[in-house]
């Protein structure tokens, strides 16, 4: 997930930081491949990988319809492949252009930048770093997982002495910084009356600290889909996750050229609900998707398996809630040193699709 080619200025974090920190927080699930080093490409590309341009599906329907282009972080087509699976694809006023960012948040937020895609889906922290770096897009949609389930879990290895996080005075946790892996340590060290300062914070990509977790070079790896599944398949102890103390949420996001255009936004308003739909769809058929999900990454059943029956996410309002847990995010990377000056992190939110988003939940 590193890249040098980040070309609007880094004006939050130097630019090396900055790729790391947006590609792992891109949300992606999409593995390409089964392995441990492949399943982790699509939110850790090296830099040559995040620097080429999106693959991008050329548009199906009759030449001369309005195209809408959605961008999916990480080299495979779940959404598209999502969308055909509950018959979202259907009968749709407008061709869809799909483009793969296997860089992850980078990618897409360049092509943001320059005006060459409309709308994608990712976690929720590249929105802070693009409102820190100027970037022009807006968060129209979010989900949010129970309050049971946390997007980031924590694992040591089965015969270590780690069994919580109040036994991580010392110890080396592998995170990567300025993302919601780092959050989630920071906000459970807390939770746990630990600062983050009693760790050994040990800095690394996502790929990398999966590699660094299983030689026994770090303790500890705090992990997001498909590394967590990989490491919970492995056998390896769970000791916490960030359960009551980050939101779990994730966000659809679109450039604000795109929804200063009165006929893309009409396409995005007609586009949200249909994601939506077949979000519910998955969550109705785990089987089906399950199976789907399996082919196109060529991940291991049981790996498949667990990353579709962890994202039990749900669609909900951009509120003040939404907003409140935004904030506290952008101020503990301020914290650390991650931002240069305070966010108002308010005006990320654009919530004019919210009731279209809680009419297509019914």
């Amino acid at each position: 997930m590193l890249t040098t080619s980040f070309r609007f200025a880094a004006r939050a974090v130097g630019a090396g930081t900055l790729a790391i920190v947006l590609a792992a927080c891109s949300g992606s699930s999409t593995p390409s491949a089964p392995s441990a080093a492949t399943a982790a490409a699509p939110t850790d590309a090296p830099a040559s990988q995040a620097a080429t341009a999106p693959a991008t599906t050329a548009p199906s329907t009759a030449a001369g319809a309005p195209v809408l282009r959605v961008g999916q972080l990480g080299s495979t087509k779940v959404i598209e492949a999502l969308l055909t699976a509950a018959g979202e694809d259907k009968n749709l006023p407008y061709t869809i252009e799909w483009s793969l960012y296997p860089g992850g948040g980078p990618g897409f937020l360049e092509a943001a930048a320059g005006g060459n895609v409309d709308v994608g889906s990712m976690a929720d922290t590249p929105p802070i770093f693009a409102q820190a770096n100027g970037v022009p897009v807006k968060v129209v949609a979010a989900k949010q997982l129970p309050a049971t389930v946390s997007t980031v879990e924590l694992f040591a290895a089965a015969d270590s002495p780690i069994n919580s996080v109040a036994d991580l005075k010392g110890r080396k946790v592998a995170i990567t910084p300025g993302t919601i892996l780092q959050y989630t340590v920071i906000r459970a060290l807390e939770k746990a009356g630990l600062a983050y300062s009693d760790v050994v914070a040990v800095n690394l990509s996502p790929a990398d600290a999966l590699t660094a977790f299983q030689a026994g070079d770090v303790e500890v790896i705090a992990a997001l889909d498909p590394q967590r599944a990989i490491i919970e398949a492995s056998g390896a102890k769970r000791i916490g996750d960030g359960v009551g103390v980050t939101a779990g949420l994730s966000y659809v996001v679109a450039t604000q050229k795109a929804l200063d255009d009165p006929a893309i936004a009409a396409d995005i308003a007609d586009y949200l609900p249909r994601l939506v739909r077949a979000e519910a769809w998955a969550d109705a058929n785990p089987d089906a998707w399950e199976a789907i999900y399996q082919k196109l990454t060529n991940l291991p059943a049981p790996v498949a398996k667990s990353v579709v029956l962890h994202d039990d996410a749900a669609y909900r309002p951009l509120d003040a809630d939404v907003t409140a847990a935004q904030q506290l995010q952008a101020d503990t990377y301020l914290k650390f040193g991650l931002l240069k000056a305070r966010l108002d992190v308010s005006t990320e939110f654009d919530s004019r699709f919210n009731d279209l988003v809680a009419g297509a939940t019914k």
